[in-house]
Formats: C-alpha cells, sequence, structure tokens
C-alpha cells in the first residue's frame, strides 16, 4: 500500500473518531452552553435603559453588522462546534471556542497581519462585547500578568499561539461538523461538486512544510529564447470539494506541497457523503492532477457517481481519440459545432489500461489477451473559430453518455468556477495564504478556520448576508463600512442595541429640529414600545 493511501486511511480513522465526537456533543445540545456569554440584541429593552440613563457602553456601529451574523452562527449550532479541548493546552485563561471565534472574526474582517489585530479588532469594544469579552476583559485582560499593559483583552500573539494548538483532527471536525450542519438545514441542495487543488507556498523554515520542484520556462536574455529551469517550492496543498451552486466546501484537505492529488480523491468524497448524505454528488468535475484508474472506477462503480476529466497528452487514450478525428462511424463518433467551437465524442475506447477495478491493477496490460474497460472521451477540434492542428486536440474522458458531446464541455466550463471564483476568492479576498505562524499546524488551522467562514458566509442568506456571498468579501467590507459608520451600538449588562444617530438623539430627548431620510420619531417610538 502506498505511503499517501496508508495515512489517508489514518486520517480517514481520526476523522471518524471526531464525527462521533462532535455526534455526543449534538445529543447533549440542551445543555447550558458555557463556552462563553454571549449578549444578546434587544432593540426595546436597549431604548428603555437608554432613556433611562442605564446603560453601560456605547461605541460607533463600523462592524455592528457582525451581531446578525453571529446570531446566524448561534442559530444553525455553529458555536458548538467549536466546543473542542485543544490537545495542546494545559492551562487555559480563555476558553478555546472564544478564541476560534475571535480568529475567524479577524479572518472575516479581512485583518492580513497579526500586527493589525490590537488596532483593527482588539480596539474594537463594541464587537468585543459581542463576542463575549466583558468589560473587565477588555479593561484588564485575562488574567493579572496582564494588567496595565496594552495587550487588552489578549495579547496578539496570544491568538497567533492557539493555531499551533489544535490537532488537524480537531480542525477538520469543526469543517465536517459546520457542513453537516448546513446539509441538514437545506443550504446544499447541488447534483455537481468540483474538485480541485490550491498550492499555499511557504518557505523552507516553516516547520512541516513540504517541497516540490518542478520544471518552469523562462526567457533567456543571454540565449535570447525560452529555457527550462527547476524552480522550488516549499509549503502545503489545500485540495478542495465544494458544491457548484451553493458555494458550500464539503470537504478539505491540507497537505504538503508534493503530495499527489490522487491519494486524496475518495477519502475527501467519502467525507464529503459523511458530511451531507449518500446520493448527493451525482458529477464530479476533476482536474488531470486526480486522473487514476482505480479512482475512476470506484467513483462510478462504487459511489455512483459520473465524472469529467482532461486526459493527458502521453496517455494512449488521448492519441486514440485523436486519431479519430475525421472517422465516421455514427454508432461511436458523434459531432456537434456552435459559434465557432467544434467537438467530437467518441463512445467506448478501451485504451486506457489503468481504467478498472483492483483486480484489473494487477493484469498485465501488455499481454496479447488483455482487454480494457470502456471509456467514452470528448475532443475540441476548433475553438473560437480556430481549429487545432491534429495531435493537439483537447481530450476529456467521462463516464457520461457522449451522444450530445457539447453538454460535456459545457458542464466541465464550469469546473473554473472553483478556479475563478473559489481558490482566487480564497487567496485575495480571504487572505488564506496569509499565514500569521510558520508551522504545519497553524497553516492547517489558518486554513480549515478560513474555509469555515467562506462556507458560512455563503450560507448567510438575510439581506446583509445575500449581499456578502453575491459581491465577494473585500467589495462588501468597503460598501458596509460606509452604510454603517452613522450607526451607533449601545450596551447594557445583558443585552445591546442598534440605533442611527437619529434614534438616539429621540431616545436621549435631544431630536433635531429636521430629520432626514423620511424618518418617522412617532413611528419608531411606537415600535419600540416608548409612550
Amino acid at each position: 500500500m502506498a505511503p499517501g493511501k496508508k495515512k489517508a486511511d489514518k486520517d480517514q480513522r481520526s476523522r471518524e473518531r471526531s464525527r462521533r465526537r462532535g455526534q455526543r456533543r449534538a445529543s447533549r445540545r440542551n445543555r447550558p452552553y458555557l463556552a462563553w456569554n454571549h449578549l444578546t440584541r434587544d432593540q426595546k429593552e436597549v431604548a428603555k435603559r437608554i432613556m433611562a440613563g442605564d446603560y453601560r457602553q456605547i461605541q460607533h456601529g463600523g462592524w455592528g453588522f457582525l451581531d446578525k451574523f453571529l446570531i446566524f452562527l448561534k442559530t444553525v449550532g455553529f458555536l458548538e462546534c467549536l466546543d473542542v479541548s485543544g490537545e495542546g493546552y494545559t492551562r487555559r485563561m480563555i476558553t478555546v471556542a472564544k478564541l476560534l471565534l475571535t480568529y475567524q472574526v479577524k479572518i472575516l474582517m479581512g485583518i492580513s497581519s497579526m500586527n493589525q489585530v490590537p488596532q483593527l479588532l482588539f480596539g474594537d469594544i463594541g464587537l468585543l462585547m459581542m463576542l463575549g469579552y466583558t468589560a473587565e476583559q477588555i479593561k484588564d485582560g485575562h488574567c493579572k500578568r496582564g494588567k496595565g499593559k496594552d495587550n487588552r483583552p489578549l495579547h496578539k500573539d496570544t491568538l497567533a499561539d492557539a493555531l499551533d494548538r489544535f490537532s488537524p483532527q480537531e480542525l477538520e471536525g469543526i469543517l465536517n461538523g459546520g457542513v453537516e450542519l448546513l446539509a441538514k438545514l437545506g443550504f446544499i441542495k447541488d447534483t455537481t461538486f468540483l474538485m480541485d487543488a490550491t498550492d499555499l507556498p511557504t518557505t523552507e523554515k516553516c516547520k512541516g512544510a513540504g517541497r516540490k520542484t518542478v520544471g518552469k520556462e523562462v526567457w533567456s536574455r543571454k540565449e535570447k529564447r525560452l529555457v527550462e529551469i527547476s524552480v522550488t517550492t516549499h509549503g502545503f496543498k489545500l485540495m478542495l470539494l465544494r458544491s457548484l451552486d451553493s458555494r458550500i466546501i464539503v470537504a478539505a484537505k491540507v497537505t504538503q506541497i508534493q503530495e499527489s492529488e490522487q491519494n486524496w480523491t475518495l477519502p475527501l468524497i467519502q467525507q464529503a457523503i459523511e458530511n451531507i448524505g449518500p446520493g448527493k454528488i451525482r458529477l464530479l468535475l476533476i482536474d488531470r492532477g486526480y486522473l487514476d484508474g482505480l479512482t475512476l472506477w470506484t467513483l462510478k462503480h462504487t459511489y455512483h457517481i459520473d465524472w469529467i476529466i482532461p486526459s493527458k497528452t502521453s496517455m494512449a487514450v488521448t492519441n486514440d481519440a485523436r486519431g479519430l478525428r475525421q472517422a465516421k462511424d455514427p454508432k461511436r463518433v458523434f459531432r456537434e459545432d456552435r459559434k465557432g467551437l467544434k467537438v467530437v465524442g467518441i463512445v467506448g475506447l478501451t485504451s486506457y489500461d489503468q481504467y478498472g477495478d483492483e483486480a484489473h491493477q494487477k493484469k498485465d496490460f501488455h499481454c496479447k489477451d488483455f482487454k480494457g474497460n470502456p471509456v467514452n472521451a470528448m475532443m475540441v477540434t476548433c475553438w473560437k473559430g480556430k481549429d487545432y492542428e491534429p495531435g493537439h486536440e483537447k481530450v476529456f474522458l467521462t463516464s457520461l453518455g457522449i451522444s450530445q458531446p457539447l453538454s460535456i464541455l459545457d458542464k466541465y466550463d464550469l469546473r473554473s468556477l472553483i478556479e475563478n471564483e473559489t481558490n482566487r476568492e480564497l487567496k485575495q479576498g480571504w487572505l488564506i495564504n496569509k499565514i500569521p505562524k510558520k508551522t504545519e499546524r497553524a497553516v492547517t488551522a489558518h486554513a480549515i478556520l478560513t474555509l469555515c467562514m467562506y462556507n458560512l458566509t455563503n450560507a448567510y442568506r438575510s439581506d446583509l448576508g445575500q449581499e456578502l456571498s453575491d459581491e465577494g468579501i473585500r467589495k462588501f467590507r468597503i460598501e458596509t463600512s460606509i452604510r454603517t459608520r452613522s450607526e451607533i451600538v449601545i450596551f447594557t449588562d445583558e443585552h445591546y442595541g442598534i440605533f442611527d444617530i437619529q434614534e438616539l438623539m429621540v431616545l436621549v430627548g435631544k431630536p433635531p429640529l429636521d430629520f432626514t431620510r423620511g424618518f418617522d420619531p412617532k413611528a419608531f417610538k411606537k415600535e419600540h414600545g416608548i409612550t
């Protein structure tokens, strides 16, 4: 058995144990949740307190929109997923759940550096109180050692160091638990899923980082031509399985950068099935890095999942498909064209030797009586009005019927979404490659917690959440900041309320002479039970 397969099986057993622990936690959902205390939003109660002069804190509302999102997290049950032990902790000044949620809010706010945390995150008292930090903790920190020092409510390094104290199994359990909750609530209704991998480069000093060396063509000024050089990259690889329409990452794995994607296709599929249920994945769109005959056979014949994947130029089945470009066999060869696009569908090619079950893999592919299993192919012969030269056509393999080859290309075209939307958004918008600490565990924790927030924001379907999902996180942050700059968050001991400046002036008994934006003070008072 290959080393990668052994590691995958071991990790699968660990994930199963984590899943069972999660189920046990879920069975105790009626117990009081003790990870931290949350303030609740109560506009009427806070309005009455303001009029009576009985309130504790008042803060600007730049990130006041987060209250609805935090309520969403609590409603779907995600906060319980954060209730993990943290195997690297011997003693705690702060609950693990609060640390994890604090870091995830740091991700949501797009804070790229831990050096920015004290000002941008810990400097927002209103936000900290929403997260459950008490006024005393915000003022004096969590322990006597921090009293009087500028590291309240905790030192930024404490937040970064926390990432190094969680096992991969604990972190994957958080992601998988969140996906399971979203699936049960009906957020994932897709039947088509996308699989891809993206590199998370680090430096060679990063503890636990992998290493890969690849050839790269660069222009040589000296030789005045393209030359190939070897480029070595250190880091990790993030493998993703994503639903097409809902844009939920249903399974993920962080490995060393040199790991082959082939070793993780089936473990990711199995984990996704555990998370969202059997029979939900009907079609898988895969990158050629996952090309493996046994894997593809298992997908189709064990999991009953159809697939589309590009073939490699060096494969015999690719050459056989290209050789049938001009063939005229109405039972095996199907042609379609559309606006400068021409494709050919080919039925039952048997030259993909490795396509078969484990018994098939043990056969001698070179013996005279060897018989390959049939696989269908779709070949692009013309793209955007330009014909491919013979021997250079794009070839795709599939388990689907091929009588309408354009439909195969249209389906696979959707796979680019995971590259264009997910991978790029995760790196540019969610800063998934901005690792706060150069260790394997920290990389895994940062990546997994980022994926959790990516999933939850895509599932969040209030007005604000819809904008967050559709517009992208970067654009949304800018627009939200503009819209909420006039809002005020007011805290009592148990509750908070969010009011704009005009509403606050009405409550304190000093209303302006003229109101803007059609504000009706009488209707406002009636809505809040004020006579």
